[in-house]
């Protein structure tokens, strides 16, 4: 009886002490972060215990959604509705909460260059959601410290300007593939197209192209893999059972559709690697290939007297990590920036003609673009820049404080999350002037630095040494493909476009990109 006592004791102590820990994380704790703020001057929409301002936030997001929009570039109101009604109640810096999580917005340029500039990691990358890790998984956009610096190092020669030189030609060559199939369409009259599906085709052709080489069509097969995988986790991201705790590890439909598209990624994956590696051995000519893919594998390996030795500690599935990661960065960021750019050219007839113009001067009615000829294409520069800061395909990144930190006039505990919001230091009037929301890629013409009133006002791939190391490959693709636009067609957008920029894992247009094209 006495030990039946002590065990229901023991029992009571244990439920007692969870549900204060519990209390603590959702009452006590963040109501001595929102008093320390406070005390600062820092305040915020009001915290509810355990959902906090999410169900707030996916109110205001989802009522925006189904509002009609007329064709503005103030789109600050639409895709961040949270952000533009809390900086107008409670100032531009404040807290608001993801769950019992604070998180502070940082809209200064110059206090984001300190946190994605720091060399000591004062600042970490938040761990990605699951959601997120079935995309990205262990690549370089989801690693910190000293794994992400061994990735960067490994990947940096991929991405160096001479050998992104080398692949033009294939930039090209998918480029005017899908140019003769839509001059045979505007020919037959079927001259509006969706331009959105059309650009994600293309870049998903270029990165296979280009990462994997003469194992293209496995290339090919592969991302169309993680296409559809992007399609199921958006899917299951809009759906109210992402947050019932562990539903992910539930065997629905849905649910096995992901994890056996994920088996068929990586087995695939695992099978081109396996058979570079075969090949290099029996041609023991210490080379994987020229492509992305083998440029990474090669990175990872040191010739020493005909045989390959390991000189870094990046494994098979971190490299099927990092070719995900190719396909993720590779081809939504130029797919939708291109997406807009030809969006904001079929509004403004008068930049669209000067681009055309600058682009029959330099590469002539006839000639594919060339490495000499693209980077003498300033204004078809200044239209992309332009696009890129009125719709990057980011809208905002993210960091956490490790240990306590002064940030400018606050000082910010250890755990604090901090969002930099890259659309509205876009859209800030104070650093673009009163035109900031109108389409104006003469800002540009003397240079990024001096586009704005501050240096670092300009950020789609982000700053410093986190920058995305695709940028200069996503650039070049993207002026490669637009040039040859311009050389063949003229475009208007059409009627049937509806202007509604919405954020699902980049910024895109809700109801695709209806465009109306001419052979010129």
């Amino acid at each position: 009886m006495e030990s039946a006592v002590w065990v229901l004791a023991a029992a009571c102590t244990g439920l007692l002490l969870l549900l204060l820990k519990v209390a603590t994380a959702i009452w006590w704790k963040p109501l001595q972060v929102k008093q320390y703020f406070e005390s600062q001057g820092i305040r915020g929409p009001p915290y509810r215990v355990f959902n906090g301002n999410t169900p707030d936030i996916t109110r205001m997001i989802n009522e925006e959604k189904c509002k009609p929009m007329p064709f503005s570039h103030d789109i600050l109101p639409r895709v961040f509705p949270h952000y533009h009604q809390w900086s107008k109640a409670y100032g531009q810096d404040f807290i608001f909460w993801f769950g019992p999580q604070a998180r502070l917005f940082v809209p200064h340029p110059e206090l984001i260059k300190e946190i994605l500039s720091t060399k000591f990691g004062n600042y970490t990358k938040i761990r990605s959601n699951p959601l997120a890790s079935q995309l990205i998984s262990q690549g370089l956009v989801g690693l910190t410290g000293e794994k992400w610096a061994q990735h960067r190092r490994i990947i940096n020669p991929a991405f160096h300007m001479d050998l992104l030189k080398g692949m033009i030609p294939t930039m090209v060559k998918s480029s005017a593939d899908m140019l003769d199939e839509w001059s045979k369409l505007v020919l037959a009259g079927a001259s509006e197209l969706e331009v959105f599906k059309e650009f994600r085709n293309l870049t998903s052709d270029i990165i296979a192209r280009t990462a994997f080489g003469s194992s293209y069509v496995e290339g090919k097969h592969i991302f169309n893999m993680q296409a559809k995988q992007m399609d199921l986790t958006s899917e299951l991201s809009r759906s109210v059972t992402i947050h019932i705790p562990g539903f992910r590890f539930l065997p629905t439909t849905k649910n096995r559709q992901r994890w056996n598209v994920e088996k068929g990624i990586r087995r695939s994956l695992r099978q081109v690697i396996h058979a570079r590696e075969k090949t290099a051995e029996i041609e023991k000519s210490g080379s994987y290939g020229t492509d992305l893919l083998g440029l990474l594998m090669s990175g990872n390996n040191e010739q020493v007297g005909g045989n390959l030795k390991s000189i870094a500690s990046l494994t098979i599935e971190e490299i099927i990590d990092e070719c995900k990661t190719f396909y993720l960065a590779g081809h939504e960021t130029t797919s939708v920036l291109l997406t807009w750019t030809i969006i904001l050219l079929g509004i403004h007839q008068d930049w669209q003609e000067r681009g055309r113009k600058e682009v029959l001067e330099v590469c002539g009615k006839n000639n594919y673009p060339d490495a000499d000829n693209l980077s003498r294409l300033k204004i078809v520069g200044m239209i992309l820049n332009e696009t890129l800061r009125l719709y990057p395909p980011s809208v905002f990144l993210q960091r956490q404080t490790y240990k306590p930190m002064k940030l400018g006039r606050l000082s910010i505990p250890a755990g604090i999350q901090l969002m930099l919001p890259i659309l509205a230091i876009h859209h800030d009037p104070t650093l673009w002037g009163h035109d900031a929301n109108d389409f104006n890629p003469g800002r540009f013409s003397e240079g990024v630095s001096r586009a704005s009133r501050h240096p670092m006002a300009f950020m789609p791939f982000g700053l410093g040494p986190t920058m995305c190391v695709g940028q200069n490959f996503a650039l070049l693709e993207a002026k490669v493909a637009l040039a040859m636009i311009l050389q063949r067609f003229s475009f208007v957008t059409s009627p049937s476009y509806t202007h509604a920029p919405m954020l699902l894992l980049t910024l895109r247009p809700q109801h695709g990109a209806q465009v109306i094209f001419h052979m010129d």
